[in-house]
């Protein structure tokens, strides 16, 4: 007898971006038999379109958490979509980015979900005072915790999650097919931008965050700097003109967000006061893998990470500059796949972006290594098989479904364990630190993760 349809649902705290979660509940669909769902924000978007192509069933949640009325009737949605996973018999529960991770955990927890899961998009979130707390604290309440890269595999190691809950490592790959150098055309950016052929161009291919903010709700190294290293970058050019005086730099992407067109700005004007603007081309959204094919030098600046755009990078077979953080060194093996600089160091940003322009042969080689790479383990065809394999091993261990006592007495102990947690992450974290502004402009770029290909920082 073939085994019944898994029915699992993902949870995604935005209508916009997270193309991921997207593809992997399409490919547990079409390739896995799964019978998905997915829970989503009021309103429309990119994310809602998406699904709703594709026929996938959207459960619409309330997932906000500043302002008294949301903060007051948080328990009560918690509560209520525990109901509706009960009611919806929903086997796997699996949430991606912390806003979702919020409402998902206890929810599936007091439901009783058999197979409740984290696949955790950043190492950001361990590494933010004011969250790691919390996270190590509610994670048990998971069956399993996936990492997205070694480094938050290792955090969550070291904040003493048991190692049974510390699943093995899957990537926020994209499609194969989508980034593919044999069947991609090149954007012609040199053409469009008038420069004669063999012009060097450097690339970077990312979200335009707005700057960090100084709470403990974000990373140390982070707080009042642009997350992506956009700045850096930009301090790199002059050594590298010096060297290579007709060399471009091209940004792709856009402001992320309401302030968006206030981040475009701020670094356009950073740009034009270093006397850099005939040098920097703010290139806007493109088809990255056409892009990718223009650019003689891809670069990945950012001071905190999860894979950012290397995947898709090195996918496209492009020499490739990341930063020693987060998991970009799983992809980027220094001097094997492509070249690692220390982060928020333009200096050392310069010299292996030049280690590449001065040697394109060796650039080359690195880049069909990177690829190969890729190819072998950093891809949805990889990822979403392993995800079948695990909701499977763990659904057909799980003790038990949907148990009315274990629910009510779970939600006592909620009651009893987790208001104190609550007051202590509201009152104490927010009020009394006086964090409310700053956090929720630096919570953005991991929280809300963008649509272009960088997105897997998210």
């Amino acid at each position: 007898m073939a085994a019944s349809p898994i029915r699992v649902c993902h949870v995604f705290a935005s209508t916009e971006g997270g193309l991921w979660v997207y593809e992997q509940l399409e490919a547990l669909r079409r390739n896995h038999g799964c019978e998905v769902r997915v829970v989503l924000p009021p309103g429309g978007g990119s994310t809602v379109d998406r699904f709703e192509r594709a026929g996938i069933p959207i459960h619409r949640f309330d997932f906000r958490i500043w302002g008294l009325v949301a903060l007051l009737t948080l328990p009560l949605r918690v509560i209520q979509l525990a109901l509706w996973m009960r009611r919806e018999r929903v086997e796997i529960v699996q949430s991606h980015i912390i806003p979702s991770t919020f409402f998902a955990r206890p929810a599936a927890w007091l439901a009783d979900v058999p197979v409740r899961l984290t696949m955790v998009t950043s190492p950001y979130y361990l590494q933010a005072p004011s969250i790691r707390w919390v996270e190590a604290l509610t994670a048990r309440m998971e069956t399993g915790i996936i990492p997205s890269c070694r480094l938050t595999a290792d955090l969550y190691a070291e904040a003493g999650l048991p190692a049974r809950l510390i699943q093995p490592i899957l990537y926020y790959g994209p499609p194969a097919e989508r980034f593919d150098p044999a069947r991609a055309r090149p954007e012609e950016l040199r053409a469009e931008l008038g420069l004669p052929g063999g012009t060097p161009l450097i690339g970077a291919v990312a979200v335009f965050y707005r700057r960090c903010g100084s709470g403990s709700f974000v990373p140390p190294e982070i707080r009042d700097k642009y997350i992506k290293g956009h700045t850096d970058l930009f301090d790199a050019m002059p050594a590298i003109l010096a060297e290579f005086p007709g060399a471009r730099l091209v940004m792709v992407g856009k402001g992320w967000g309401p302030h968006g067109a206030e981040t475009e700005e701020e670094l356009g004007g950073y740009v034009a006061a270093m006397g850099l603007s005939d040098r920097v081309v703010f290139a806007g959204w493109r088809s990255a893998a056409s892009v990718y094919m223009d650019l003689d030098v891809s670069v990945q600046a950012s001071l905190n990470e999860n894979l950012g755009g290397t995947i898709e990078s090195l996918l496209m077979a492009r020499p490739t500059v990341a930063t020693r953080v987060g998991g970009m060194p799983d992809a980027v093996v220094d001097g094997e796949t492509g070249v690692l600089v220390e982060p928020g160091d333009p200096a050392d940003l310069a010299r292996g972006i030049l280690e590449l322009l001065r040697d394109p042969e060796r650039a080359r080689r690195l880049g069909e290594a990177g690829r190969a790479k890729m190819l072998a383990g950093f891809t949805l065809e990889t990822t979403v098989p392993a995800l079948a394999q695990l909701y499977r091993r763990q659904r057909d261990s799980a003790p038990g479904a949907w148990r009315l006592h274990v629910g009510l007495a779970r939600l006592v102990l909620a009651a009893l364990i987790g208001i104190p947690i609550f007051v202590r992450a509201m009152l104490v974290d927010l009020l009394m630190l006086n964090l409310v502004p700053r956090t929720l402009r630096g919570l953005s770029p991991a929280s809300r993760p963008a649509h272009d290909p960088g997105r897997r920082s998210a």
